[in-house]
């Protein structure tokens, strides 16, 4: 008898809960596609090739500490995501002083206290998302230097008809102005290590025993930020030092026809056969 009532209250109670309108709307198990690995290669050298250098590779240790105010009480904190977001990072010319800034984007998810009994406390779950900034500079090391520009403006004179005296009739004048490849940084990684203080200063009444909230946080990081420094430069490029194979099993390559000329060598790495290198075919152009 005492089944049958709870199963009829169970079912009361399910009446009560409105339906819902999430489905799944469609389903479609995918086949897998085959592929083939193809071997990266490139031209041999000696050539010039621009390519960003790394100029430094640096890890700065940036020390934080914050207060943060929730928007409500809180019991707990359930969950914290952190990223950090580099918005300067930036080279001052002719100097090794590398400026950053940017902040740390924190998410905590919180417990709130909605009611409490003798026995317990309920609440729901909220978040709170806030950006914690920093500024610092830091002087980096050198492997590779930066190449600036040059600007200059000069005055030249021409001797007079007497060949005497500085022609005062007409001036002369050379504008130089050289840009350069500006030096930008590349974030390799990013180590975030923190301790956070919960201000539990408001007891809770009539309820768990030594049971406080908070709304306050003072947060402690250590963060560690991994950046390349780089710039565009031109670098050369020499012919490869140990020996290449040249393999004649690239389907579809040089050496599958006969009205193909082949005059230049790529060079790629195989883990297997080590250097090796392939034929490439060049059409001949019509002769006029």
């Amino acid at each position: 008898m005492a089944q049958e009532n709870k199963i009829k209250e169970c079912n009361e109670n399910n009446q009560n809960i409105p339906r819902c309108d999430s489905r799944v709307k469609d389903s479609t198990t995918l086949n897998e596609c085959e592929n083939h690995c193809n071997i990266p290669t490139g031209r041999t050298g000696p050539l010039i090739a621009k390519i960003p250098v790394v100029l430094s590779d640096v890890e700065v240790q940036i020390d934080l500490e914050s207060e943060i105010r929730l928007e409500e009480r809180a019991l707990d904190i359930k969950n914290v995501d952190k990223h950090i977001v580099i918005t300067q990072c930036k080279l001052i010319p002719y100097t090794n002083k590398l400026f950053i800034a940017g902040h740390v984007q924190k998410n905590i998810q919180f417990s709130t206290i909605d009611c409490t009994n003798q026995t317990s406390i309920s609440g729901s779950i909220q978040h709170t998302t806030v950006n914690i900034p920093f500024k610092c500079v830091t002087k980096i090391h050198f492997s590779n230097c930066p190449i600036y520009g040059k600007e200059y403006k000069k005055r030249l004179n021409s001797l007079d008809n007497n060949m005497l005296n500085k022609n005062e009739k007409e001036d002369s004048w050379i504008h130089y102005n050289k840009l350069y490849e500006p030096v930008y940084c590349e974030l390799e990684h990013a180590r975030i290590l923190e301790t956070d203080i919960l201000d539990r200063n408001t007891p809770l009444l009539n309820t768990l025993p030594n049971e406080k909230s908070f709304r306050e946080i003072t947060e402690k990081m250590v963060v560690y930020i991994r950046l390349k420094v780089l710039q565009n430069q031109n670098i050369c490029i020499s012919e490869p030092s140990c020996e290449v194979t040249v393999v004649k099993d690239w389907p579809g390559e040089c050496g599958s026809s006969k009205d193909v000329k082949c005059v230049e060598i790529e060079v790629g790495f195989d883990p297997e056969r080590g250097m090796i290198g392939k034929e490439v075919p060049v059409e001949e152009l019509d002769e006029e």
